[in-house]
């Protein structure tokens, strides 16, 4: 019982040394560095369902697979263009894009907690389906928030289209 215990103890104290030193002082000295993206999918009705989710590097798939109850993480490696699809059956497929471009001189940043929200399939039928296919957020590296944030002008861009589009359906 006493060799799990220091084990346990061991470990503990190495996780919280490792997190609180910082391992490199410039990214060159390392390799494979990657974003932590942290996904939780949600939809109108509430809590997702599994869901498929379609990985894509410069629009070649790296990855499909299916996310148990729509929560799933990435590890994205850095300096590079990413999309991933999320998709469940009676819902509309969310494309998150992800830029992991990072200032050379950047060697620490956190996880991006990134939620979507699925709609019904059913929810823009009759409307033009053009915005439809637009990625429903843009996340990049924010300089001045030292973090990856998503693009909130395309997001509001987007909003705004999407609420045009369901005004179109809305009967006056």
């Amino acid at each position: 019982m006493k060799p799990i215990l220091a084990t346990l103890l061991f470990t503990g104290a190495c996780a919280h040394l490792c997190q609180a030193q910082k391992l490199v002082d410039e990214r060159d000295q390392a390799s494979g560095w990657y974003v932590p993206v942290n996904v939780k999918v949600t939809t109108e009705r509430g809590k997702a369902g599994d869901v498929d989710v379609t990985l894509y590097k410069d629009n070649a798939v790296v990855t499909s697979f299916k996310a148990k109850k729509g929560i799933f993480s990435l590890s994205l490696d850095l300096d590079n263009a990413y999309s991933f699809i999320v998709e469940q059956e009676g819902y509309r497929p969310k494309t998150i894009y992800v830029d992991t471009h990072v200032p050379a001189t950047q060697v620490q940043y956190g996880a991006f907690p990134c939620f979507v929200n699925l709609e019904a399939a059913d929810k823009f039928t009759h409307s033009d389906p053009f915005y439809l296919d637009f990625p429903g957020a843009i996340i990049r590296w924010d300089d001045q928030a030292q973090a990856f944030v998503p693009s909130t002008g395309y997001v509001t861009d987007i909003q705004s289209k999407m609420g045009m589009l369901q005004a179109q359906m809305t009967p006056h």
